[in-house]
């Protein structure tokens, strides 16, 4: 088994580009996700009460049947 004859240099350590505090990265998504979610709820549920005041109006096409939008 051989021995270095000289001791090996660190190199200065420079922080990883690639670490995620991944705590943080889920919470933040779940946030986002949650507030998307709702968002999408609340302009489905503004459409058709939309609809129901002004059955009348182009946005609102009911079919002859009588089903709403």
């Amino acid at each position: 088994m051989a021995t270095p004859t000289q001791t090996p240099t660190k190199a200065p350590e420079e922080p990883d580009p690639f670490y995620y505090d991944y705590n943080t990265v889920q919470t933040v998504g779940m946030t986002l996700a949650t507030i998307l979610f709702l968002l999408g709820i609340l302009i489905v549920i503004s459409k058709k009460v939309k609809c129901r005041k002004a059955d009348s109006s182009p946005t609102c096409k009911s079919s002859p049947g009588g089903g709403g939008v």
